[in-house]
């Protein structure tokens, strides 16, 4: 989270998505967490190597290509999954499935693992909630956990 000091709340462009917008000001975020207020938190080896900490929140335009795993399984419907959160992790990543579209250029999240055989129901585009909803909730869940284990840790 570094590398969002100094980072200013732009006005959205005209037309331009959550995740655009989120792209375009603050890039990617990473959230490694210490042992200490990891209990309960979703953690995985960020970037798929090992060593490279444990985080529990890694969103980035370039985490995972799909066009592997579509290869892989050769099922090209996969090809509709834009993998934005981890990727390699088993019930802990996130995907936009490109099937839908809202009227605001939003995509719907949907869980993701490499063990997916097929894609979820589609989301109507009424439904569809923004990225950055989405992200709120998400960190808000985490920060909730990481709280309850430093009060316990205190």
């Amino acid at each position: 989270m570094g590398s969002w000091n100094g980072a200013k709340a732009l006005k959205p462009r005209k037309s331009e998505s959550s995740w655009d917008y989120f792209l375009r000001v603050y890039g990617s975020i990473t959230w490694m967490v210490d042992n200490t207020v990891d209990n309960g938190l979703p953690t995985f080896l960020c970037g798929n190597v090992t060593g490279g900490g444990w985080s529990c929140l890694e969103i980035s335009d370039d985490l995972y290509e799909i066009d592997g795993l579509v290869e892989a399984t050769g099922n090209e419907d996969l090809e509709n999954l834009f993998v934005f959160h981890g990727g390699w992790h088993v019930g802990r990543s996130f995907a936009f499935d490109h099937r839908t579209e809202s009227p605001t250029g939003e995509h719907a999240v949907v869980p993701f693992d490499e063990s997916v055989q097929g894609l979820p129901r589609k989301t109507s585009p009424a439904r569809i909630q923004p990225f950055g909803t989405w992200l709120y909730k998400h960190v808000s869940r985490l920060t909730a956990i990481a709280e309850e284990n430093l009060r316990e840790g205190l």
